[in-house]
């Protein structure tokens, strides 16, 4: 006769406990690394979309724009014929990884410029380009 099995042995527990343990180790490494990306995209984003707003609004009202970037506090500012409409702050642990010169968007809607603002958070960057003639707006 077979006997009857209660419970579980030492090595099935202990097998079960390193299968766990490694699963949250690799999730708990991935999960800052998809938090600083997910920060990087959002603040490119966010730019890409502020500076294809201001120069719509450019055009439609026929006057002119500024984009001022900070580069020491992780912000910009957007001025309207000089006057100070609205200021934007990169999210925690974006930075400026160049100097990017101020930005102005005449009454045509064109830049003054092209631009190029590298945005970095640890070893990632993206870039929001300004083309400087008829002043198209892409993220790369």
């Amino acid at each position: 006769m077979a006997k009857k099995r209660n419970g579980y042995s030492l090595i099935e527990i202990l097998l079960v406990l390193a299968l766990l343990s490694g699963a949250a180790f690799t999730f708990l490494v991935h999960i800052p690394l998809q938090m600083e990306e997910r920060r990087l995209e959002l603040s490119a984003a966010v730019l890409l979309q502020d500076l294809r707003e201001v120069q719509q609004t450019a055009l439609a009202e026929n006057v002119w724009y500024k984009i001022k970037f900070s580069v020491y506090t992780g912000e910009y500012k957007i001025f309207r014929q000089g006057e100070f409409i609205r200021k934007v702050n990169l999210q925690n642990g974006v930075h400026f990884a160049n100097s990017p010169s101020d930005l102005t968007f005449r009454p045509t809607g064109t830049p003054d410029t092209g631009l190029t603002v590298m945005l970095a958070s640890g070893d990632l960057e993206r870039n929001v380009i300004v083309a400087p003639v008829m002043g198209r707006i892409r993220m790369e």
